[in-house]
């Protein structure tokens, strides 16, 4: 097994593609949410969003580095929600997967609990001009309004990836819920 495949982002360092990647918790959407992501992961210009998300609709904000071997994306949408109609949200969301992504397969769905909310996450594999892509995506509330996450990576690292995806959206922390004492 490479050492790839054993990591943690609570390492010290993460090897992603043999460079030392540091993973720190970091708030997101003007403060509404913390998560732990890479470290030097900044917000994508427009120029750049449009060439990763040439035939669909971008998540609100995409987060990457330089090296981009994988990318956040986040969007706190209109659509009213609450945690409890978070299957609802997930069926509707099967449903729209074929139309999303060229050749979109939906590999599974689950609810999580992240560090203070629920997470709808439903994970599906796409062909876009250049590779297969694995896509998880997220959903939650977020001030009674749907928080749509998503993490995407080449399918040819999926295997190192998964883990290391499913403990950042694990680290997810709505920080408007203050009363239940949120991770900053």
């Amino acid at each position: 097994m490479s050492e790839e495949k054993k990591q943690s982002i609570y390492d010290p360092f993460v090897m992603l593609h043999d460079r030392k990647t540091v993973f720190t918790r970091q708030e997101l959407l003007e403060g509404k949410v913390s998560i732990v992501i890479p470290e030097d992961f900044a917000l994508l210009d427009e120029a750049t969003r449009r060439k990763i998300y040439a035939v669909s609709d971008t998540p609100g904000c995409l987060y990457s580095n330089e090296q981009g071997c994988f990318v956040l994306g986040l969007k706190q949408a209109e659509t009213k929600i609450t945690e409890n109609q978070l299957d609802f949200a997930m069926n509707i969301m099967k449903k729209v997967f074929p139309y999303s992504a060229h050749n979109a397969q939906l590999l599974s769905a689950k609810i999580m609990q992240a560090q203070n909310a629920p997470l709808g996450v439903l994970e599906y594999v796409h062909e876009t001009l250049l590779e297969k892509v694995y896509q998880i995506m997220f959903l939650g509330s977020l001030e009674n309004r749907m928080l749509v996450g998503s993490l995407h990576f080449s399918l040819a690292d999926s295997e190192w990836m998964v883990p290391l995806a499913e403990e950042i959206m694990a680290s997810y922390c709505d920080l408007t819920k203050k009363e239940e004492g949120a991770v900053k």
